[in-house]
């Protein structure tokens, strides 16, 4: 079966002040996840690694590999200020939203309650 290379979805959404972007990424280690704020943009590269070769699937609805996801964000945010969890395979970004816009950019460290 011929591995496909697809950028997960994301779910955007504010609360108490922050802009939050929930990607789910199944078989994904913090060490393999690099994440960069922007005031205006949100970019996740990631290797999902799970053992595959030797299996013969009968339905496959999720890939394994790397992938970039690059998202433009609706408001602006603070990247200086922003912070990323991975649990229970869902990475989450969080950053302040902000009116002052700079050229800034943050790549915060992926934390993970399971690490």
């Amino acid at each position: 079966m011929e591995t496909l290379s697809a950028t997960p979805p994301a779910n955007i959404y504010e609360a108490g002040g922050e802009l939050s972007v929930a990607v789910p990424i199944p078989g994904a280690h913090p060490n393999h996840v690099e994440v960069v704020v922007r005031p205006n943009s949100l970019r996740v590269e990631a290797t999902c690694k799970y053992p595959q070769a030797r299996q013969r699937y009968h339905r496959r609805d999720w890939q394994v590999g790397a992938w970039t996801l690059d998202l433009v964000l609706p408001r602006a945010v603070d990247p200086a200020r922003s912070r990323a969890t991975l649990n229970l395979g869902v990475l989450v970004v969080m950053a302040p939203v902000s009116d002052r816009i700079d050229g800034v950019e943050h790549r915060p460290r992926v934390e993970s309650p399971e690490a």
